[in-house]
């Protein structure tokens, strides 16, 4: 199988491991990074070979796509979209780590037609928090309600900011002012992340929840579902930081200008916070606790990711990375042999949540399922 990776950032990097450990051949790596591109070909020589020219710059990227028969997306996700158009009219399978703000439903026609199939949302939430809880509606035979609660957070939290800096900061901060879709009494509705902030207690830490945008397609996949949320799991003390930046402007897209120079407060406070807080201690994990109840009983999933001090990789890094990698995995040994837009939710069979369950636990994470009355 011809697999083309296109990213190499954290995540990117992490899933060409994974796949060479799951002997991919005929991997093909491409990185606008030369910096990225030459850790790749050190580390892994002639098991990997180079694009020197993103399929995005030619005047027909699907003609540059057609050769290869998988395409992992893990490229920031202004450049997904129209990477995975490209795919589905060049017919190759599509695996995408990216959190896409356009409809990547609209896409499904165009994959049915051409025969291939794209897995979108295919990380840790949106991604194996879709998968557990689509597998526990159908075992459950549907459910009332679902509520998804993870978060990446510090095993050791450190004053004022509580938290910890392990992946793009200007895409973290977007979950503090974006709103998020839930659905309520059956009605899809948008809510501020400040507007209910609830206390949590999970796996014994004392924790808060804010409501985030990542229950996306699941909100489609499972209309019948009442009452459906995702909510962000931060260490105490974070919540109460971020209302005051937010108080303060700091989090607003509205450019302010100095002299003649225009700063945007949000980008900037990224960076601030980036150079404050990016050398933290990196002892990270990344926990969820997914809650389906159906009519006669119901299903927790919990799950822990650490951070893996061998490798230097961050517990939501692994957690992408493992479900993306088994992802693949599972297309290139035919388990997976959909057509068309399916998110995991919607592949959520026995042999696949098995598959994905225990390939997280070699990696070291913690997955349980516990049935309640």
């Amino acid at each position: 199988m011809k697999t083309l990776i296109m990213g190499l950032g954290r995540q990117g990097f992490r899933i060409l491991e994974l796949l060479l450990e799951r002997d991919f051949d005929h991997v093909t790596v491409y990185d606008r990074s030369k910096d990225a591109v030459s850790s790749a070909e050190e580390q892994f020589g002639n098991r990997i070979s180079v694009l020197e020219r993103s399929p995005l710059g030619c005047n027909e990227p699907e003609c540059a796509l057609s050769s290869f028969d998988l395409l992992v997306d893990a490229l920031p996700s202004v450049w997904s979209y129209p990477l995975l158009q490209a795919a589905a009219k060049a017919g190759i399978r599509v695996v995408s780590v990216s959190f896409l703000e356009e409809d990547f439903m609209a896409l499904n026609a165009e994959a049915r037609a051409s025969g291939t199939l794209i897995v979108p949302d295919c990380g840790a939430a949106p991604g194996f928090s879709h998968l557990m809880a689509g597998y526990s509606v159908r075992k459950l035979g549907g459910a009332s309600r679902v509520v998804m609660k993870l978060g990446a957070i510090p095993k050791s939290p450190v004053a004022p900011f509580y938290h910890s800096l392990t992946w793009s900061v200007e895409d973290l901060m977007e979950e503090y002012v974006r709103p998020a879709k839930v659905r309520r009494n059956g009605q899809i509705k948008a809510e501020g992340p400040f507007d209910s902030i609830q206390e949590e207690t999970i796996a014994g830490l004392k924790l808060q929840s804010f409501v985030s945008d990542g229950a996306r397609s699941f909100l489609t996949s499972y209309p019948d579902v009442q009452e459906m949320e995702e909510r962000t799991l931060r260490w105490h003390g974070h919540m109460e930081f971020m209302a005051g930046l937010r108080d303060a402007g700091f989090l607003s897209h509205e450019p302010i200008h100095l002299g003649s120079i225009a700063v945007i407060p949000i980008r900037f406070l990224a960076k601030v916070l980036e150079k404050q807080f990016g050398n933290l201690e990196r002892d990270d994990m990344f926990i969820m606790e997914i809650i389906v109840e159906g009519e006669t009983c119901n299903h927790v999933h919990y799950y822990n990711m650490p951070y893996n001090p061998e490798i230097d990789v961050f517990g939501l890094v692994n957690s992408v990375a493992v479900t993306a990698a088994e992802t693949a995995s599972m297309i290139r040994d035919g388990v997976i042999d959909e057509k068309g837009v399916l998110p995991l939710e919607l592949l959520a069979t026995e042999t696949v949540f098995t598959r994905m369950a225990d390939a997280h636990r070699r990696h070291g994470a913690t997955v349980e399922l516990e049935n309640q009355a």
